[in-house]
């Protein structure tokens, strides 16, 4: 799915929730309803989280310059990662807030928190359709659309504390829905954090084994030795992978570089440099395999 699409998706969502926070706000202020103004506070951070990441999609559709060759695609990553500590920090006030009203439970209007919250359930349900379409291969969008689910469980739990408050005055049970909906949200927010985070560091995918790879290019019939294997990722889904190839016969190379990028490509690697090298090539000293030749260190 293209940059296009995504930048599309991410502006429909983000006009559709921007909006409703603000109906959400005058509603809060008109019923004098606090858990409404609180519930368009997490409605106010999905519509910031989805800028992040449509800004971040912005800056990844620039094309390719003499300084950035790469692109800027690792923008996704950063935004995806600062949303994700930004969730984490949101759960932390939930959790912080819950705790407070379970020792002083709050009034609630139960009836225009119901209606509004329902209408919030889906707004919220129909941005989470429009995000999960592309939130498989991008780890930026994964991030805004955790942010929706957040308050996507918030608005059910919304509901499901409105109609206790209305039928029971159950107030109690406002801030425990709260930390069922933080506890269940953690694990996911931790790894779109992980996620994001390997990519910035650079870490070989996890899907993908460097040893069992490196074995497979060292079978290649040719190849004497394999070394400065590297594999990472720009953003998900576009990894690259580099190394360098020692073989007794450079006339073989064309059939080397073939079979190491059919090898890359069953590992779902897009883009691979190879660098063949015929025994006995100088090598620097930094080079973490060689052997020592005479005043000069080769492979």
């Amino acid at each position: 799915m293209g940059v296009k699409d995504n930048i599309r998706r991410l502006t429909i969502s983000f006009i559709l929730i921007s909006t409703f926070a603000v109906v959400e706000v005058i509603g809060g202020i008109v019923t004098g309803s606090l858990a409404l103004i609180s519930d368009a506070g997490h409605m106010v951070t999905d519509a910031f989280s989805i800028l992040i990441a449509l800004i971040a999609q912005l800056i990844a559709s620039k094309k390719l310059t003499k300084n950035m060759t790469y692109g800027l695609y690792r923008a996704e990553a950063v935004a995806a990662f600062f949303n994700g500590i930004f969730l984490i920090g949101l759960l932390a006030y939930i959790v912080y807030e819950a705790l407070e009203r379970l020792q002083n439970p709050r009034e609630i209007l139960g009836l225009p928190m119901l209606a509004i919250a329902f209408i919030g359930l889906v707004i919220n349900i129909i941005t989470m359709v429009i995000l999960s379409g592309a939130s498989g291969e991008n780890i930026n969008i994964r991030a805004a659309l955790l942010h929706v689910i957040t308050d996507t469980l918030g608005s059910v739990a919304a509901i499901i504390a409105g109609i206790s408050v209305y039928f029971w005055e159950l107030y109690i049970m406002d801030p425990i829905l709260s930390v069922v909906v933080v506890l269940l949200l953690l694990p996911s927010t931790y790894n779109v954090i992980r996620s994001s985070l390997s990519i910035i560091m650079e870490f070989a995918p996890k899907n993908i084994d460097i040893e069992e790879i490196e074995n497979r290019i060292k079978s290649v019939e040719g190849v004497l030795d394999v070394h400065d294997l590297h594999v990472w990722s720009i953003t998900s889904g576009n990894d690259i992978l580099t190394v360098h190839i020692v073989t007794d016969s450079i006339s073989s190379s064309q059939k080397i570089l073939k079979e190491v990028h059919k090898i890359a490509e069953e590992y779902g690697i897009n883009h691979t440099t190879v660098q063949v090298e015929k025994a006995g090539f100088p090598c620097p000293e930094i080079c973490p395999v060689f052997k020592e030749g005479i005043g000069k260190h080769t492979h």
